[in-house]
C-alpha cells in the first residue's frame, strides 16, 4: 500500500452508515468505494506551491489551485502542473491536515511558455470565453505552441499512469483543453476516466466561431469522458456549440454527448469552498491583529466602516465599472462622503501583455481621478492596494468589513463572494454581488448589483447598507446554508457521481 492509498475512517466501518457527501469523510469513503487504493490525479497549469530560495514551500493566495490544494492535501494523491518556481521536478507537498501529495512538475521551455500562456491561452481563449471581443489577440502560430504544451502535459499524465496508477484523472481549465486528445493518441488502453472542469464561462457559439481553431478545441474537450461546468447556462452554451459545429454528434436528454464512437457525460458542478476553514482563519487573533494594522497603514481608521473588494487586475473583474458605481454612489448619496471607505485589493496580473498593461495603467489614472473628485480632508473614497495578501489575512479583513463588492462583468464563479460570507458567518456584512457571476446562481437571495448599470448598483449599495441588522443577519444565515450545500466536498461529489 503506497503513501497515497485511501483508508476507511474507523467511524465509517463501525456505524455502517455512509457519511454526508458534503464532508471530507464522505468524499474519502466515496473515493475508496470508486477507486479502491488508486490515487486521484489532478492536472492544472498553475502549480499550488512556490518553492522559495530557502527551499521552503509557500502557497500563493487564492485561485483555482488553492481550492484544489485544500482537497488533495487531505485526500492524498498526485498533482501535475507546470513549474513556476525553482526546486526539483517532483516534490512531496506536506500538510498538517492530511497525508499531503506528490507534485509532478513540468518544465515548459521558455520558447513555448510565452505563446502558450500569454499568447494563445490569455490572448485568444480568455477574452473569447469571457465575451471581450475587443481584447482578442490571435496568432495561429501560438496555437501550435499551445498544442505542444498540452501534449507535454499528456505525456506527464501517461508517465504517472504507469508509475502511480491513478484511478481518476481530473484536468482543469482552458489552458489544457487538448490534454485528453493527446492522451488518447499516445496511450495504450485501458485508461482511467478522464475528467475536465471548465472554471471560466463557456462562450456563445458566435463567439466560439471567432477562434479559427474551434474544431481542434471542440474535439479536444470531447476527448474527455466527463466535462463539468459552473452553471446551467455555461453547460447550455457548450451543448449549443456542439450542436452547431459538430452535426455528427448526438445530444441525449441526460446531457450525454455521443461522438466519435464514445459517450461524453456533461454536468453542472459549481465549485465551492471549505467554509469552516475560512471561519477558523477569520477568528484567529493573529489574523485580526494583522487586519487592524493593515487598515491603519492604508489610511482607514479603525472606527470607520469599509467595503472590501478582492480581485486580480483583470478586465473581466469590472474594475472600471466599479469606479462608475462609486461615482454614482457619492453623487446620489453624498451623505456617505467621509463616512465609509472602499478598500480594493487589486493585484496586477499578466502585466507582460500589452492589453493588460494598458488596462492597468488606465485604471490607476481613473482611480486617481475618482479620489481627486470626492476627496474630503484626510478621507478618500477608494484605497486601491496592489499587494497580494494571504488567505489568513484576507479572512480577517472579510470578517471586519461592513460589506463586500463583486463587480465582475463575466465570471465563471467568483469564490471571493463565498469566502466573504463564510468569514462573516452570522455577522451583518452585506455582499453586493454582480449578477454576471456563477456565484449569483449559487447564492440566490444575495443583494445583486449590475456593473453595467452604475446608478442601479449605487442604489442597491445604499439600500443594503441602510438595512436593519436583523435582515442582514437573516440573509447571511441563509446564504451560508447555500455555501455549505455547495461546498468544496459537494463539488467533488458531483464529479464522482459522473464516474
Amino acid at each position: 500500500m503506497n503513501a497515497f492509498s485511501f483508508h476507511h475512517h474507523p467511524m465509517l466501518i463501525s456505524s455502517g452508515a455512509r457519511p454526508s457527501s458534503r464532508t471530507f469523510e464522505g468524499i474519502r469513503a466515496r473515493l475508496k468505494e470508486l477507486l479502491g487504493n488508486a490515487p486521484l490525479c489532478i492536472v492544472t497549469n498553475r502549480e499550488p506551491i512556490i518553492f522559495t530560495q530557502d527551499q521552503e514551500l509557500k502557497r500563493p493566495a487564492g485561485g483555482v489551485s488553492q481550492v484544489l490544494h485544500a482537497l488533495l492535501e487531505r485526500l492524498g494523491g498526485v498533482w501535475i502542473a507546470a513549474r513556476d518556481s525553482s526546486g526539483p521536478g517532483a516534490l512531496l507537498v506536506p500538510s498538517d491536515r492530511g497525508p499531503g501529495y506528490l507534485l509532478q512538475r513540468i518544465a515548459i521551455p521558455g520558447a513555448l511558455q510565452k505563446p502558450f500562456y500569454n499568447g494563445y491561452s490569455n490572448g485568444t481563449l480568455w477574452p473569447v470565453f469571457h465575451g471581450n471581443r475587443e481584447c482578442v489577440s490571435h496568432d495561429s502560430s501560438e496555437f501550435i505552441q499551445y498544442d505542444r504544451v498540452n501534449q507535454m502535459f499528456a505525456r506527464k499524465v501517461l508517465d504517472t499512469l504507469n508509475s502511480e496508477r491513478p484511478g481518476l484523472v481530473w484536468v482543469h481549465d482552458y489552458q489544457l483543453l487538448r490534454v485528453a486528445h493527446w492522451i488518447r493518441r499516445e496511450a495504450i488502453p485501458p485508461l482511467p476516466p478522464l475528467a475536465f472542469f471548465c472554471h471560466i464561462p463557456w462562450p456563445t457559439p458566435a463567439d466560439f466561431a471567432r477562434i479559427p481553431e474551434w474544431q481542434s478545441l471542440l474535439e479536444g474537450i470531447l476527448s474527455y469522458d466527463i466535462v463539468g461546468f459552473q452553471t446551467p447556462r455555461h453547460l447550455e452554451l457548450f451543448l449549443e456549440t456542439v450542436r452547431a459545429f459538430l452535426p455528427e454528434a448526438r445530444l441525449l436528454s441526460n446531457g450525454v454527448v455521443t461522438w466519435n464512437n464514445r459517450q461524453i457525460r456533461t454536468s453542472v458542478m459549481p465549485v465551492g469552498i471549505d467554509p469552516l476553514h475560512f471561519k477558523k482563519l477569520a477568528h484567529q487573533p493573529e489574523n485580526e491583529s494583522f487586519a487592524r494594522a493593515f487598515l491603519e497603514k492604508v489610511g482607514i481608521p479603525e472606527q470607520r466602516p469599509f467595503v472590501i473588494s478582492v480581485d486580480r487586475m483583470d478586465y473581466t473583474k469590472g474594475l472600471f465599472e466599479r469606479i462608475s458605481i462609486l461615482d454614482s454612489f457619492f453623487t446620489f448619496f453624498p451623505q456617505w462622503r467621509g463616512q465609509i471607505s472602499f478598500l480594493q485589493i487589486a493585484v496586477p496580473t499578466r502585466s507582460g501583455q500589452k492589453t493588460y498593461k494598458t488596462y492597468q495603467d488606465r485604471l490607476r489614472t481613473r482611480i486617481q481621478e475618482l479620489n481627486d473628485k470626492w476627496r474630503l480632508d484626510e478621507w478618500i473614497p477608494l484605497h486601491s492596494i496592489e499587494t497580494t495578501l494571504s488567505q489568513s489575512h484576507l479572512a480577517a479583513l472579510y470578517k471586519m468589513a461592513k460589506a463586500a463588492m463583486v463587480t465582475s462583468t463575466n465570471d465563471g464563479m467568483n469564490l471571493v463572494a463565498q469566502e466573504f460570507l463564510a468569514c462573516q458567518g452570522n455577522g451583518e456584512g452585506v455582499l453586493f454581488l454582480s449578477r454576471h457571476t456563477g456565484s449569483a446562481h449559487v447564492l440566490k437571495g444575495a443583494v445583486l448589483i449590475d456593473p453595467f448599470h452604475p446608478i442601479f448598483s449605487a442604489r442597491q449599495i445604499h439600500t443594503g447598507l441602510m438595512e436593519k441588522s436583523s435582515r442582514k443577519v437573516s440573509r447571511n444565515i441563509s446564504l451560508n446554508q447555500k455555501i455549505e450545500t455547495n461546498n468544496l466536498y459537494g463539488w467533488m461529489t458531483r464529479l464522482l457521481d459522473m464516474v
